[in-house]
């Protein structure tokens, strides 16, 4: 079983993931702000990310390279899901450090696919 640490502010889509991560029988930790982020991620040390760009105070993007300068975070891989589909969000959520990006509203075999192949 697999920890994955969900960071998005809001709620929906958090339950969404949750519930298709717990689905595949993995083990979700969820946080709703990008603040406690850094020290959620330390305390759990998941095996994967799920990180949304649009959030208030610090975004997915400087949140992203935020865990790549941690020491204890830098190899964990991240997935974007974003609501953002366009070609310079894909490019700064790469050159940050994500390992994949997927776009809201998506397909759940897509998504599974893609944290199964990053596990």
């Amino acid at each position: 079983m697999s920890k994955i640490l969900i960071i998005d502010d809001d709620m929906e889509t958090t339950k969404l993931l949750e519930s298709l991560v717990k689905m595949n029988g993995h083990s979700p930790t969820s946080i709703n702000n990008s603040a406690d982020a850094i020290e959620t991620a330390n305390s759990v040390i998941p095996d994967l990310i799920l990180l949304d760009i649009m959030m208030p105070r610090i975004n997915g993007i400087q949140l992203c390279k935020m865990f790549q300068s941690t020491q204890t975070l830098k190899d964990i891989p991240i997935i974007i899901v974003s609501a953002l589909n366009d070609i310079g969000s894909k490019k700064d959520a790469f050159n940050a450090g994500a390992k994949d990006f997927i776009t809201k509203p998506f397909l759940p075999k897509e998504l599974t696919q893609k944290i199964n192949a990053l596990l």
